[in-house]
């Protein structure tokens, strides 16, 4: 069968009975409707206040910030960063404290920790990123071969929170990345170079006997709107996030710009692509979105800035709080800090 025919004849198809459908109705038409979001606590931020990068909760404000994970922040040997609050309060997130990057397991508190890939630890073990909660006892993650060289394509997984049940999803020479999981544990939107750039991919049954027939393009499903600045140039799409409607929020950058969220789902039998930040009020642009229990999202901001001297330097990210529509920007962060502050710090593109 071709990879058209599969196309067509996939879970989606079948769900939505529409190609126009495919977002929004894939992951949550066809279980019933969509889930509540995911049970949330308080913040999870990555910083280096402490002297390395460590993953902080924080209640309210800069003097809650709660040290998560790790029992101290200043040794710079190890980096913790990657945090994803599982339904149960549990914390997943990514360290190589052990000599690779592995995925951890740190209880509600922060206090006890185990590691859930790679146990015992073995020579040439993969290095794992981006866990994401996939329904309510499994994670989604990439990691790359074991033995691979450093900057190898990663490929993803999925497994449960008892360490059983590990399963490969994508296959192949291309990079796949930064997954994020339906709350109803069905499908995953993930970012590959299959296509030549960074693009949304849909993935949307991952029990499937071949979870790869079928993928949805969705960058390709929702360019750049014509006439705007970026529809003349390459664009690169990360950092989805799943949204309880299945709607999806994501960061795209155009060549030579700043990324900036957006929103995609359908109306009718059309999709549906909505900017929500904007480089007037965010010259740094907006990344690595997170959704919060109130709907609002969580992002990061931050990078390089050019003064007159015409030479790049550093800017401390910070993070800041904006609604799905675009409005109520707020800094969650201290302004002017002499540290950075991220929403997850995703691992970049080999």
């Amino acid at each position: 069968m071709s990879r058209d025919a599969r196309r067509s004849s996939g879970p989606i198809a079948r769900c939505a009975g529409a190609a126009a459908l495919l977002l929004l109705l894939g992951p949550a038409g066809c279980a019933g409707g969509p889930e509540a979001p995911h049970a949330r606590g308080p913040l999870l931020l990555v910083s280096d206040r402490g002297g390395a990068c460590r993953i902080y909760e924080v209640a309210a404000g800069e003097s809650a910030a709660r040290l998560i994970g790790s029992p101290g922040a200043a040794d710079a040997a190890y980096q913790d960063s990657m945090p994803a609050r599982l339904p149960d309060g549990r914390i997943a997130f990514v360290s190589d404290r052990d000599g690779a990057s592995e995925i951890y397991l740190a209880d509600p508190s922060g206090r006890s920790v185990a590691r859930l890939t790679a146990d015992p630890p073995v020579a040439g073990r993969p290095a794992a990123s981006a866990p994401a909660p996939l329904g309510r006892d499994r994670i989604v993650f990439a990691r790359t071969d074991p033995g691979a060289p450093p900057g190898a394509p990663r490929d993803l997984y999925v497994i449960r929170l008892d360490g059983s049940g590990l399963r490969r999803l994508t296959r192949g020479a291309d990079d796949d990345s930064a997954p994020a999981g339906s709350p109803d544990g069905r499908s995953v939107v993930f970012v590959s170079d299959r296509s030549g750039a960074p693009h949304l991919y849909l993935m949307a049954e991952v029990d499937a006997a071949d979870p790869e027939a079928g993928l949805v393009d969705l960058s390709r499903a929702a360019p750049p709107a014509p006439g705007s600045p970026a529809a003349s140039l390459p664009y690169a799409d990360g950092a989805p996030a799943f949204l309880p409607d299945g709607s999806i929020v994501f960061s795209r950058t155009p060549d030579g710009g700043r990324p900036h969220l957006f929103h995609l789902g359908t109306a009718g039998p059309r999709f549906t692509l909505r900017q929500i930040t904007d480089s007037i009020t965010l010259p740094y642009g907006a990344d690595e979105p997170v959704l919060l229990q109130d709907g609002s999202l969580l992002f990061v901001t931050g990078g390089t800035e050019r003064p007159a001297s015409g030479k790049d330097r550093p800017v401390h990210a910070a993070v800041y709080r904006i609604t799905l529509g675009g409005f109520n920007l707020v800094r969650v962060t201290r302004d002017q800090a002499r540290y950075s502050d991220f929403t997850r710090r995703l691992p970049p593109r080999p």
